[in-house]
């Protein structure tokens, strides 16, 4: 199998790539919903969101659904083996990985090519902004599939949800599309869709 990948390209850094992904494949009962369709619907409907808007982007934003999670990362360790050999810088490696609840924060840990403290420092600054919605910051974090990447990487972030009930269907037959609140799954999208045209607009500060 193969990830599947798609791309608006920025129009003034187009070799500054942010990526937000989630696994394709899934646990072999149930329907994976929450692990992790959800969070491929996450990330295609940051894509789709933007575009929708007429919004061109100053780096190029990556929507990445990685194959073989859940059974050996294999996805995951060949896009980072392509981005190395194609010698691609992503400025942030973004990944949805916890299920389509109500998001709380995002977990921020520095790749190779960043500094956490500077990165943390100069995000918090324009971070303020998804306050009033309750979306925190927190050092920590980046997901499974985007964890090869970190040579290339200058940021690595997951997204965290509330995990109260993330247990009640991971790896279950209950992992089914009735099982995922629509409000919920949209509030997830907008968020990460507010942290991504972030992103674009003031950078992660190194």
């Amino acid at each position: 199998s193969y990830n599947v990948i798609g791309e608006i390209k920025g129009k003034k850094d187009p070799d500054e790539i942010i990526l937000i992904g989630g696994h394709f494949d899934s646990w072999d009962v149930g329907e994976g919903a929450h692990d992790d369709g959800s969070g491929c619907m996450h990330s295609m409907e940051v894509l789709y969101r933007l575009k929708k808007m007429g919004y061109r982007p100053n780096h190029t934003l990556r929507c990445v659904f990685f194959i073989n999670e859940e059974n050996g990362l294999r996805g995951g360790k060949a896009y980072a083996d392509s981005a190395i050999i194609n010698n691609e810088y992503h400025m942030a490696a973004i990944e949805s990985d916890a299920g389509g609840f109500t998001p709380q924060s995002f977990g921020c840990s520095a790749g190779a090519l960043a500094s956490l403290d500077t990165t943390m420092a100069h995000m918090n600054d324009f971070m303020e902004l998804l306050e009033p919605y309750d979306l925190e910051l927190k050092a920590g974090g980046g997901g499974a599939d985007i964890g090869p990447l970190k040579p290339k990487a200058g940021v690595m972030i997951g997204l965290r949800p509330d995990s109260s009930r993330y247990f009640d269907y991971h790896h279950s037959d209950a992992d089914v599309l009735e099982n995922v609140h629509p409000r919920e799954l949209a509030s997830g999208a907008a968020a990460l869709t507010s942290l991504v045209f972030l992103l674009d607009q003031y950078g992660i500060g190194k």
